[in-house]
């Protein structure tokens, strides 16, 4: 169990300096709307979201190599591997809103479905947030309840 906090922490703690640095590489240009290079608009289902350069390769290239980390460390087993989606589900969310609450140049104000069209955002009246802050957590409870 102790090995298991210390993945979660470090894998939160990934999360926590890509924040950073995607809050001063992105600036007030949120999903990359200032950055060079090629971008997709793309449709899955309903889900309406663009696939830029920067996010392929932070997302799908570089934040996978930092999480296989501990399967080099460790091995794999099925134990670890949920450990590791929880880590990255969690990661996530504290990743994406701790964007919001450390860039300068994206005032926290901002921080509503108005200014931020790159989230789909759920709720009651004016009450809303993003829908991973949602979906994220829940998924992360249940794998931990009933897969670890």
């Amino acid at each position: 169990m102790a090995a298991d906090i210390i993945i979660l922490f470090y894998i939160i703690s990934i999360f926590i300096s890509i924040a950073f640095w995607e809050a001063y590489i992105e600036g007030n240009g949120g999903w990359a709307a200032n950055q060079v290079g090629w971008n997709i608009k793309m449709k899955v289902g309903v889900l309406k979201r663009p696939l830029d350069a920067y996010h392929f390769w932070s997302w799908i290239v570089m934040i996978p190599m930092f999480l296989m980390l501990p399967f080099v460390m460790f091995g794999f087993n099925l134990h670890l591997f949920w450990l590791v989606v929880i880590g990255f589900l969690l990661g996530t969310v504290i990743e994406d809103y701790l964007w919001f609450v450390i860039n300068p140049a994206f005032p926290y104000k901002d921080f509503n479905p108005k200014k931020v069209w790159w989230h789909y955002w759920i709720g009651f009246g004016e009450y809303k947030v993003p829908e991973l802050y949602i979906v994220y957590p829940v998924l992360a409870i249940l794998i931990w309840i009933f897969l670890l």
